[in-house]
């Protein structure tokens, strides 16, 4: 029996006597599998890393509506951006509170046991930070607390609420930016711009 094309095996898997089309069709399917899935996770949007554009208009900014009402009553407690509240939890979590890595629980994956304190300080619990007000008061009160002792400094403070110190010192002496900073801060003016700051 000579080679074997696909065509000889429609919907089946062709012979081992086939050689290079039994190779060839392994590749087939896997690359099937891979642009079967890239389909099913991104739809028909272009290729890109961010599911949305950040130039949305003013009606959508893409900030569920129980997340933006929690960032704006977090953020006058205590004297925060509401629209840097919206950035990092888009960036920390992609706005999903059920999200965990590690010990980070929650839209804005505050660490459990690193703030262990400051979540019993409010009377909450480690579950607790599941719940996407919760997790924001805890998130803010450190924030309040990284202002307070470094200033109005966001680069500083976002370096060191995302547990980057080195790069606090890169910043401070070449003013480089991680780009988990860069994008906290880029989405962040985007977002003011969008509502009208």
């Amino acid at each position: 029996m000579g080679q074997n094309s696909l065509l000889d095996h429609p919907g089946g898997t062709p012979t081992r006597s086939g050689g290079k089309g039994h190779r060839c069709w392994r590749v087939l399917k896997k690359c099937l599998l891979i642009f079967l899935c890239w389909g099913i996770l991104f739809g028909s949007q272009p290729i890109r890393s961010e599911a949305k554009s950040l130039s949305q208009s003013s009606i959508d900014d893409g900030i569920p509506e129980d997340i933006k009402e929690y960032c704006e009553i977090v953020g006058k407690q205590f004297n925060i951006c509401p629209e840097l509240l919206e950035s990092m939890a888009y960036t920390e979590s992609r706005f999903i509170p059920t999200v965990k890595n590690h010990n980070c629980h929650g839209l804005m994956q505050v660490n459990i046991k690193v703030h262990k304190d400051r979540i019993e300080k409010y009377d909450y619990t480690s579950k607790d930070m599941i719940d996407p007000y919760k997790n924001l008061v805890v998130a803010a009160d450190y924030l309040a607390e990284l202002y307070e002792t470094y200033g109005d400094d966001n680069p500083v403070i976002l370096s060191i609420y995302s547990g980057n110190w080195k790069a606090v010192e890169k910043y401070k002496e070449y003013g480089f930016l991680t780009p988990y900073v860069d994008e906290v801060l880029t989405r962040s003016a985007e977002y003011e711009r969008i509502h009208g700051k």
